[in-house]
């Protein structure tokens, strides 16, 4: 499976399973409370037929002494009779402290009910009062019910959206492979006429051409080349990149050579090359290094502007390849590494360079940083451990 399909995978599913985590949740919180005030109303009404019970008891009581001996008493509630200042005539418990209100009531961690009572034989009785916690445990049952049932539901959907994904992307995966096995026949295919043309160019003799055939030929001359960079781009692209043996790269003759390849495609822009290279000797597989380098110098011309230039810096820590082109936003800078990004469409292309560029970066640990200003221009800078330098004295 290729990169962009699994981050696609991961997307979609991460985006799916979020969006149902994010219903499920919000369904789990309504029927939580929903559980809740049916847990209260019952609760209500048990308290409710509770002092109605127990104000029956008591009624025949003489005295306030005799209130334990005549009433019933359930666990699941304490019951405490009050006076009309709240006063407590008869409790069980020593903490009963409420606010002075009547009917249904939630105070701290309690619920309590109190109900205006009246017995003859006992004076100054005037409140009943209820006060429990018992729902407490009814609803941590029904929130480890809820936990269990929605960690479920979202391994289930992540499991089903997982599978569905890639099912769906099966017959784009098929296709994708016969597109892949096309190109890389098509690429090797391309080898063998592309090296031909090259050949056949440089043994032309053309003393005895015309300035007109001359125009034709370095027409032609530019035309094989912009080919065989698309051609080797193709291969790195369509073949796994692995390390090669690593040699001893004089680094600015290297430049130099790929200034002058380049040359012929940079002045039918009228792209001029500014140089200050330092000697420079690295351990680095020069196949590859020309890779990047190529990469850069293809870009810098394709995105330059008429009459502009490219500077090349080279020193003993670094690689610097600055043009005078359309640049971009530098907010932009991560996405150009990616493979068949391209911020700008009038220049042609598959957006594929700077991807191969990152990789092999990435492969010899170089540091590749972009500094990039709209309509300005474009900064490459490669830098290299200590360790791939090559001290001469």
């Amino acid at each position: 499976m290729l990169l962009a399909e699994k981050k696609a995978l991961i997307k979609f599913v991460s985006v799916f399973v979020g969006l149902n985590t994010l219903f499920l949740i919000t369904l789990s919180v309504l029927y939580y409370y929903y559980q809740k005030n049916i847990y209260i109303d019952i609760l209500q009404n048990e308290m409710v037929n509770y002092a109605e019970t127990a104000y029956e008891s008591i009624y025949e009581a003489e005295d306030s002494n005799k209130l334990d001996e005549y009433l019933l008493h359930d666990t699941r509630f304490d019951i405490a009779i009050t006076d009309k200042q709240f006063n407590i005539i008869y409790s069980k418990t020593n903490d009963f402290k409420i606010k002075h209100k009547q009917g249904f009531f939630t105070q701290g961690n309690y619920y309590f009910f109190v109900k205006t009572i009246e017995i003859d034989s006992i004076k100054n009785i005037h409140y009943l009062i209820l006060r429990t916690s018992t729902i407490d445990e009814q609803l941590n049952q029904t929130k480890s019910t809820i936990t269990i049932v929605l960690s479920f539901s979202i391994l289930f959907f992540a499991v089903v959206t997982f599978i569905l994904s890639r099912l769906f992307l099966q017959p784009l995966r098929q296709y994708i492979e016969l597109l892949n096995k096309f190109i890389t026949d098509a690429t090797h295919e391309l080898n063998t006429p592309i090296a031909i043309l090259s050949m056949s160019l440089e043994v032309i003799d053309t003393k005895e051409f015309t300035p007109k055939n001359l125009k034709a030929i370095e027409r032609i001359l530019i035309a094989v080349r912009t080919l065989s960079h698309l051609y080797n781009d193709l291969t790195f692209i369509m073949f796994p990149i692995h390390s090669e043996s690593e040699q001893k790269v004089k680094l600015d003759e290297l430049i130099l050579q790929r200034i002058a390849y380049f040359m012929p495609l940079a002045s039918t822009k009228n792209i001029s090359f500014i140089q200050e290279l330092k000697p420079c000797e690295i351990t680095v597989n020069e196949r590859f290094m020309d890779r990047i380098i190529d990469n850069l110098f293809s870009n810098a011309i394709k995105y330059n502007k008429r009459d502009g230039t490219i500077k090349v810096e080279l020193d003993t820590y670094w690689l610097k390849i600055s043009d005078t082109g359309i640049g971009f936003e530098q907010l932009e800078s991560k996405e150009i590494f990616q493979r068949y990004t391209r911020l700008d469409n009038s220049s042609g292309g598959f957006g594929i360079g700077l991807s191969i560029v990152k990789s092999l970066c990435e492969l010899y640990e170089i540091t590749i940083d972009v500094h990039s200003e709209k309509e300005l221009g474009t900064t490459f800078t490669l830098s290299w451990k200590n360790s791939r330098i090559i001290h001469t004295s």
